[in-house]
């Protein structure tokens, strides 16, 4: 029984932490406007930029690039799976003046 409890409070958890990385009724905006085509290459360019950050590997670890989700401007950011990467590619898309707001 305390096995199945604790395996329930993992999953409130877990699914509590993916509510609050990224509200579902937000979006993406651009100071002075922008385009979904202006959207797509931003999206794009930052999302190579990023797919190359990742964490220093440890010698016994391959190194390897993280996969870049495929966002658009009118829905809220995707999850990447690398920490790293997705730090840089959120810090990309802002200083090309792309932030997320709520709706």
């Amino acid at each position: 029984m305390d096995a199945t409890r604790h395996d329930l409070s993992l999953l409130v958890a877990v699914a509590l932490a993916a509510c609050a990385a990224a509200p579902v009724d937000s979006h993406w905006v651009k100071a002075g406007g922008g385009t979904s085509a202006d959207f797509a290459s931003d999206n794009d360019s930052c999302g190579a930029r990023a797919s190359r950050m990742t964490p220093t590997p440890r010698a016994d670890q391959i190194a390897g690039g993280a996969s870049a989700p495929r966002n658009r401007m009118d829905t809220p950011p995707r999850p990447w799976t690398n920490a790293v990467a997705e730090r840089d590619y959120m810090e990309c898309m802002a200083e090309r003046g792309w932030r997320v707001v709520q709706r």
